[in-house]
């Protein structure tokens, strides 16, 4: 206890909880740090994807389409934000507007989305850090999953404490890309370039070509991954709650768009070649630092940034899970706060998911980026087509073009998905179309359950008259479960015999020698209370256990069912219980979950014996 405490800190009052509210230069580091960092891999997917050939004429006409996406996107959310102050993003605004099937399309898109985003993030950190350090090739994997528990546990001591780790990186990585960039555009000179630069003619292009730079799109576009996180998160920014949110995008924006559109120039400029052993920003930064301790903080920067983004997923996904928890489409534990008014339960599932990623995918981020975009893009797609259904039902000053606006954005983002979908479908975007139709079906299956639990237990259905019938004088029936007499095998006698004098003691004959120590010690003890002993051919305890007890059911129906009243012990410690066989709870579980041939409820009371 004394530990958990020293790691996650004092449990904190539901008052707090404004006091845990962020400004935007703090939510600007939680929020944000997804989107700045995919300025390490963007502009590489894009030269990867361009190849040699196609790269200098047009990766920076690519980076300009996508910076100009990220600004008709933006526009689009600055008025969601708006519009939904209280978040949920791209859920509740499609569910809302679209219906409850385009809100879980977005949903699941963005679960999945925020998953990738914690896998592929660290992956690339571990990738920079071994760019600078070539010897720990082969150690991403325990890279990513040391990172990942800090960042966990950074989460689950709260919004506040999250923040505090996060800002003092975030801006050092912010200050170090502007500075490389201003630094190695205008005040280095242009070196003789690897390759001299091929012009395309209008003859030569071609449809290959086409489908070429189409891939590279994509490819780039995972440098607009994490935009919705500030529209899902905007009740964690202090008041006023949507303006803090909107200007905190605004500046998101700008400063991503400067990054990514100066690190493709100056790949340009340099004439950077992707290759396996260094990333492309660690060639920038050594062709714009050398090899000195500027190139080593830009390293370090790079990674801390990259593992910090998985941070925006930790903020997000927690928070998209409670509101679909609390509309009872996830299990509902997921809308509980923690001990530090933070989201825990959905911190800790998303860091399940995203070891078993981290691991299977042995934190190779060439091969998790395939798989991104898809969901974001899919979130986008259905939350501007929502607004747009919004600004028609609710109207309002201005209606129409904010309408419009929403619509341009809705279309852009389509087609943009559809680039997406066709360029990386072969390459693991499959993967994403299946799962997805699986959570949104698990979803709806969830929905359907808390329904239907709601319903029966409705007073409502039914009515309540035969609820609060009488109680009439009648002395309930009995059994006992034994084994063997110990203390807790006394106290739930003496319990049982409290409640009736209808009272049976049950035991199981697996082992004749015990059966025959049993029978001793009972009439030794001069026990009023009837010992029955029950054949077992198999050695199966539970069931003559309940074949006995429909019997005493079926016995004097007027009595109801036969209360069963079972002794057990709780050992000292927790791992002493894999030293027991737990008979009793297996019985207890039998009970509790096997189909009632009636719907009177069986009572179960356990008698637990605390030892030393």
């Amino acid at each position: 206890m004394k530990l958990a405490k020293f790691i996650f800190g004092d449990p904190l009052k539901t008052e707090n909880i404004a006091s845990e509210r962020l400004t935007k230069i703090k939510a600007l580091a939680i929020f944000s740090s997804d989107v700045l960092s995919s300025v390490a891999y963007a502009t590489e997917e894009i030269l990867l994807a361009l190849g040699l050939a196609l790269s200098f004429a047009f990766s920076m006409p690519i980076a300009e389409t996508i910076v100009g996406l990220l600004f008709v996107i933006v526009a689009s959310y600055w008025q969601t934000i708006k519009a939904y102050p209280s978040g949920g993003g791209a859920f509740v605004v499609a569910k809302e507007n679209l219906g409850e099937f385009w809100g879980l399309i977005a949903g699941s898109a963005l679960l999945i989305d925020y998953t990738l985003t914690v896998t592929v993030s660290l992956s690339a950190g571990a990738t920079a850090i071994i760019s600078a350090f070539p010897s720990l090739l082969g150690s991403s994997v325990s890279i990513c999953l040391i990172v990942l528990l800090l960042v966990v546990v950074s989460n689950l001591r709260g919004a506040r404490e999250s923040a505090n780790a996060l800002s003092v990186p975030t801006y050092f990585f912010i200050a170090l890309m502007l500075g490389m960039i201003i630094y190695g555009a205008f005040f280095l000179e242009t070196p003789p370039p690897r390759m001299a630069p091929r012009e395309i003619a209008p003859s030569a292009f071609s449809f290959a070509i086409l489908a070429v730079i189409l891939r590279a799109f994509a490819s780039g576009c995972s440098a607009l991954t994490g935009i919705e996180a500030i529209s899902s998160g905007a009740p964690a920014f202090k008041k006023p709650q949507y303006k803090n949110a909107q200007i905190t995008l605004l500046f998101m924006a700008a400063i991503l768009s400067s990054m990514f559109i100066g690190i493709t120039f100056l790949a340009n400029k340099y004439g950077i070649i992707p290759n396996y052993k260094e990333s492309v920003l660690s060639q920038v930064a050594r062709n714009v630092f050398g090899s000195g301790a500027l190139y080593y903080a830009t390293q370090l920067a790079t990674a801390c940034i990259l593992f910090l983004a998985a941070n925006t997923a930790f903020a997000g996904f927690p928070r998209l899970a409670s509101v679909l928890a609390e509309k009872k489409y996830l299990p509902t534990r997921f809308a509980k706060l923690g001990d530090r008014l933070a989201f825990s339960n959905g911190i800790v599932f998303l860091a399940l998911l995203a070891t078993f990623l981290i691991i299977i995918f042995k934190a190779d981020s060439r091969l998790l980026i395939p798989l991104y975009s898809l969901g974001v893009f899919t979130s986008y797609t259905l939350s501007q087509a929502g607004m747009v259904r919004h600004w028609i039902k609710n109207r309002g000053r201005g209606w129409r073009s904010k309408a419009a606006l929403n619509a341009f954005g809705s279309f852009v983002s389509f087609a943009t998905l559809l680039v997406i979908i066709d360029a990386k479908f072969m390459k693991g975007a499959w993967i994403v179309l299946i799962v997805a139709p699986i959570l949104f079906y698990a979803m709806k299956k969830i929905n359907r359950r808390y329904k239907a639990t709601d319903t029966e237990l409705d007073l409502k259905n039914g009515g309540i008259s035969g609820l609060l019938r009488p109680v009439k004088d009648i002395r309930p029936k009995v059994i006992v479960p034994v084994s063997r007499i110990h203390k807790g095998t006394l106290a739930a006698l003496r319990f049982a015999a409290s409640l009736s004098d209808d009272v049976r003691a049950a035991a199981v004959n697996v082992n004749q020698n015990e059966i025959n120590r049993l029978k001793l010690t009972w009439r030794a003890m001069n026990f009023s209370i009837p010992l029955v002993i029950l054949k077992s051919p198999y050695r199966s305890v539970v069931s003559p256990l309940l074949d006995f007890l429909y019997e005493q059911d079926d016995r004097n129906p007027e009595k109801g069912k036969t209360i069963v009243v079972m002794p057990s012990f709780v050992p000292g410690k927790f791992w002493q219980n894999i030293l027991h066989n737990q008979t009793a709870t297996i019985f207890k579980t039998t009970l509790m979950y096997k189909r009632q041939k009636s719907e009177q409820t069986r009572v179960i009371v356990e008698i637990p014996y605390r030892m030393k």
